[in-house]
């Protein structure tokens, strides 16, 4: 069952129906962020009105998901190249023939 949440965000108060797969207290943790991305655009735009406020927030907010996304892919080629040059060791170490003294 979805649950409704009521939210203020810049001072105006929003109601939102969450997913069942969505907990409250990770949508609230979500909406604190974009609160204070908000802010802080606020604080730098002091003339924005809610809409471009808003809107600036999406886009900061999106250029750190797509920094991230390419941080995180960059990560994956690296982890992929370490596989790479473990497995061929480990593999060679299963085919040494050890002696026991």
């Amino acid at each position: 069952m979805s649950k409704v949440v009521e939210v203020q965000i810049a001072g105006k108060i929003f109601g939102f129906k969450l997913p069942n797969d969505i907990k409250p207290e990770e949508f609230y943790e979500i909406i604190g962020y974009v609160e204070d991305k908000m802010n802080k655009i606020k604080r730098d735009n002091i003339d924005l009105d809610f809409f471009k406020m808003a809107l600036l927030t999406s886009i900061n907010i999106a250029e750190e998901f797509f920094s991230l996304k390419k941080e995180n892919e960059n990560l994956k080629v690296m982890l992929n190249r370490i596989d790479e040059i473990v497995t061929p060791l480990e593999e060679e170490s299963k085919s040494l023939i050890k002696f026991s003294s």
